[in-house]
């Protein structure tokens, strides 16, 4: 074992030196997290196995998609492990999984060779050196494994919205799940446009051309596109699928109250110019549990409509943070600067991270996970880690070797989910034994890779729950 340990930090060491020799800058005060960039690829991946027979084409997309990515990270980590190597250069052996890709859309999902051959291309491209790209665009910002991961969901979504949206120009939906899909994935590329278009055409920075940009696309392109693809006025849709129900409104009106003590928390601290603790941040934690929770056990649809438009507000108010657009970007910026933490850099990337690491496995194309699986952010960020910070910041009087996490805050990272997980068992949302088994083992696994590593939390153990629940 500690044979391998020593390779694996040579290896480490190597492609760390690589990125900085090539004047790439990595996150401070952090290791590679190469481990983490494999997750995303091999969450797809399962989610496609766990379907059996009954996955649709957006899973099977979406996994085969996953073994590219898989195989991307590989061919990328070993390419910056060699010397004397141009990481900023399109390498040949990027060409690999670009060529695995593509046979694999063409021999299994029967695409035409035009179109396994540009996907593939694109899966290879920006699975590889679009990471670097995304590194030297954001110094400082990720460390490799972060950013690998973070490009890694951004082509899972693209390839979800290639699939998706092309059939639906054809065959509008009918399911409500199916509609809260085809608005957000056209949501989240309007977003998407916005950012491009602000960040290559400089005039589009300036408050009043941002503002009549982002609704002239709103009007002109996006509304038209939904209604056609929908085949029905989506706003109209939406108003009565939100509040067709009592229990929705009831719902909504509990989230709202959440979200009022959010924004009284936020403005109490930019008021006094007091700069958030950690144990002041983790109270959004709780917050998502309040909000997640009871929107997974009674309206699923509903959580993963809200949590998608949440998604596209939050990337929305940062890019008007980070290129200071009047009237918002200033007193955004005061927000961040009193709660961003050591990880966050020019970009405030934490709350973005909280969000998908609560929410992707409500984005999964499948309907077929458990409650507990679907809770794999909720378990380990919202309460373990929430409890370890808590317990660890007050009584945390042992620390865990080369780490400045302590043992109190271990032990209550365990205790704290697995009091979460025997309650809901308790309440009969938990019916199989075996994965009430495999999420206690799962938890007190996570909590030890919670006190050693220094890898975002928020994106990092969500993802290695829901690994472990899907195995």
């Amino acid at each position: 074992m500690e044979f391998l340990l020593s390779k694996y930090r040579h290896f480490e060491e190597r492609i760390l030196q690589s990125l900085k020799d090539n004047g790439i800058k990595h996150r401070i005060k952090a290791d590679s997290g190469l481990w983490l960039g494999t997750l995303v690829g091999l969450s797809a991946v399962l989610t496609l196995l766990k379907e059996g027979a009954s996955y649709s084409e957006i899973c099977l997309i979406v996994g085969l998609t996953g073994i590219g990515l898989v195989i991307s990270s590989i061919c990328l980590y070993l390419k910056l492990s060699t010397e004397k190597v141009t990481v900023k250069d399109f390498q040949a052996i990027y060409f690999l999984p670009a060529i695995i890709t593509s046979l694999l859309y063409l021999l299994v999902v029967n695409k035409g060779l035009l179109v396994s051959v540009t996907w593939g291309l694109s899966v290879g491209s920006l699975g590889t050196w679009g990471i670097l790209q995304l590194m030297s665009t954001f110094p400082c910002c990720f460390t490799i494994g972060e950013a690998t991961a973070v490009m890694h969901g951004c082509i899972l979504f693209l390839m979800s919205v290639v699939t998706n949206l092309p059939l639906r120009y054809h065959l509008p939906p009918i399911h409500d799940d199916d509609i809260a899909t085809v608005i957000l994935q056209v949501a989240m590329l309007y977003v998407i446009s916005v950012c491009l278009m602000s960040s290559y055409f400089p005039m589009c920075r300036l408050a009043r051309n941002f503002y009549l940009m982002t609704i002239i696309l709103l009007l002109i392109v996006v509304l038209p596109l939904m209604y056609v693809l929908l085949d029905q006025n989506p706003l109209i849709w939406t108003f009565y699928f939100v509040y067709n129900k009592t229990n929705k409104i009831m719902l909504i009106g509990y989230w709202a109250l959440c979200l009022v003590l959010g924004v009284i928390v936020i403005t109490y601290q930019v008021l006094l110019n007091l700069q958030a603790t950690s144990s002041t941040r983790k109270m959004f934690h709780l917050l998502a549990v309040l909000v997640y929770i009871p929107g997974l056990i009674y309206e699923r649809i509903l959580l993963y409509l809200a949590s998608g438009v949440i998604m596209g507000l939050f990337v929305f108010l940062e890019l008007m943070r980070y290129l200071q657009i009047s009237p918002l970007g200033e007193l955004l910026q005061q927000g961040f600067s009193v709660f961003a933490d050591e990880k966050d850099n020019l970009i405030s990337l934490t709350p973005l991270y909280l969000l998908c690491g609560l929410s992707f496995p409500l984005w999964m194309p499948t309907n077929n996970l458990s409650l507990l699986t679907l809770l794999s952010g909720i378990l380990t960020v919202g309460v373990g880690d929430t409890a370890a910070s808590f317990v660890g910041s007050r009584w945390g009087f042992h620390k865990w070797t080369n780490s400045d996490k302590s043992v109190e805050g271990t032990i209550a990272c365990i205790f704290s989910q697995i009091g979460l997980i025997c309650l809901l068992a308790f309440m009969g949302y938990v019916d199989n034994g075996w994965l009430f088994l495999q999420s206690l083992l799962s938890s007190i696994v996570l909590s030890f890779i919670e006190a050693q590593t220094n890898q975002v939390d928020n994106l990092a153990l969500p993802l290695f729950m829901y690994i472990c629940l899907m195995v």
